[in-house]
């Protein structure tokens, strides 16, 4: 069989105003593209594909996936919101299986006697905390690959390009998982030399992945949550450490309501700064939190901690004079 053509809609536009076929502009082609599947969803699956619209005919198992009973608005609104913040964690073989029921409910929320729920989406948001900066751009090939390294088990081949070097170099690489970290996705992995030190390598810094087939991975039997749990925040030490806070009563209030953990102390000094206690585990993230506080607080306990502090804010002083 033939392999399918592949154009994007630059040159499909080309191609019709080569035959004398008059259009207004590109977005026409562009429009019209994505309408295909909504005007034929019984024989067209359609999938932009950086830039390139794919179309098939549906296969008969995704055509009658659907559910017993017909889906409601409230159902709809649900599967469509969880799918947009879901999305990046689900492996590219999920995707056509999911594809049906988002057209259901897509049709479920078009339809008049949906109301105002199908304008829920617009109504609702996520945003995280501190300056948003860009997500880093990951190769789609990439990702692709990755996701079926995992869902297989095995093992890649990858070059990649340390935060050091200019060129990237090859390794072999024994997949774990996958971490979404803000604007950052990591993969958990060892190397083949190296099976005992795990690393987390980010995925934009990845050119090319290619899947052994013939191997599995050493960590197919592991849950992500557990190897990474100490790796990415930037542990510096097995034990937990018991920290003293001195925070004025504008930084520190949201502390009452959000404490660091069940086990967290906290209460009004004579001169009313905000005291808070507790045992947290000794990372780099401790350290940027506190950092993003600025004068606004004190670091008490413990001593080398308050020494890190007294470091870091003699040099920020010469910065500045």
């Amino acid at each position: 069989m033939m392999s399918p053509t592949r154009k994007k809609a630059r040159e499909i536009f080309d191609i019709l105003n080569n035959e004398g076929i008059e259009l207004k502009g590109i977005k026409t082609v562009q429009d019209d593209l994505q309408s295909l599947r909504d005007e034929f969803p019984n024989i067209i699956e359609a999938r932009d594909e950086g830039g390139y619209f794919t179309y098939k005919k549906p296969s008969q198992n995704l055509v009658n996936k659907r559910k017993s009973s017909s889906m409601s608005p409230q159902e709809a609104v649900c599967f469509q919101i969880a799918f947009t913040y879901l999305n990046p964690l689900l492996p590219s073989k999920s995707l056509d299986d999911l594809d049906p029921y988002l057209r259901e409910a897509e049709a479920v929320l078009n339809d008049s006697s949906a109301g105002r729920m199908k304008n829920w989406k617009n109504k609702v948001l996520t945003m995280n905390e501190g300056l948003q900066l860009k997500q880093a751009s990951i190769k789609k090939n990439v990702l692709k690959n990755i996701h079926t390294a995992l869902w297989e088990e095995k093992t890649i081949t990858a070059k990649y390009t340390s935060k050091n070097k200019t060129f990237p170099s090859k390794y072999n690489i024994h997949p774990a998982g996958i971490v979404y970290r803000g604007r950052l996705c990591y993969l958990i992995c060892s190397f083949e030399e190296n099976n005992e030190k795990l690393i987390y390598l980010p995925l934009h810094r990845f050119q090319s992945i290619e899947i052994n087939h013939d191997q599995y991975s050493r960590h197919r039997y592991h849950k992500v949550k557990n190897l990474a749990k100490n790796l990415i925040g930037f542990k510096l030490n097995e034990k937990k450490i018991k920290i003293k806070l001195k925070f004025s009563k504008f930084a520190g209030s949201h502390l009452y309501e959000t404490p660091i953990s069940d086990n967290q102390k906290i209460g009004l000094s004579r001169d009313g700064f905000i005291i808070v206690e507790d045992a947290v585990t000794d990372d780099m993230e401790l350290r940027f939190w506190i950092r993003a506080f600025g004068d606004s607080v004190e670091v008490l306990k413990p001593l080398k901690l308050r020494k890190e502090f007294q470091t870091v804010a003699k040099r920020m002083s010469r910065l500045y004079e």
